[in-house]
């Protein structure tokens, strides 16, 4: 999605503040300015932007909060220690993939983490040989609190 693009659906975006966020490296405090931001840190202060509210709690809890809110979809971005934290609050991956080995990466999910199957629904492949799939689960998460 371009950074510029209306923010039709009221998507709210959550990442985690961290050198390797494109965002980060670029500079630009709010990268999705359309869009309410959640971002996960200890150490940065406040931002001078009403769309950007940094969060120092647990991210499960807010996830949680937020998916009880009606018809908005949450899109997390930002690394495999917020991913790792929020495995059972996701309900759909999609992961995009290059023909292309640049280094060696971030992992997708770090920490405490446990298999977790998903299915493929929906895969575009394009000329460049660049994919993007989608995933939904297929089970329910390992935590006793269900999902509103």
């Amino acid at each position: 999605m371009p950074l510029d693009t209306p923010n039709g659906n009221g998507t709210r975006w959550s990442w985690a503040a961290a050198p390797t966020n494109p965002a980060s490296r670029s500079g630009s405090p709010a990268p999705f300015n359309h869009l309410k931001q959640y971002v996960f840190s200890t150490t940065l202060e406040t931002v001078d932007n009403p769309q950007v509210e940094i969060v120092d709690t647990d991210p499960v809890e807010l996830v949680r909060r937020l998916k009880k809110e009606e018809g908005l979809n949450i899109w997390l971005c930002g690394g495999g220690n917020l991913a790792g934290q929020l495995i059972d609050e996701i309900d759909q991956l999609i992961i995009k993939s290059y023909p292309v080995i640049a280094s060696d990466g971030v992992q997708a999910f770090t920490g405490n983490f446990q298999p977790t199957q998903f299915r493929v629904t929906t895969r575009q492949e394009f000329s460049s040989g660049a994919q993007v799939t989608w995933f939904d689960r297929t089970w329910a998460p390992r935590s006793t609190e269900v999902p509103a």
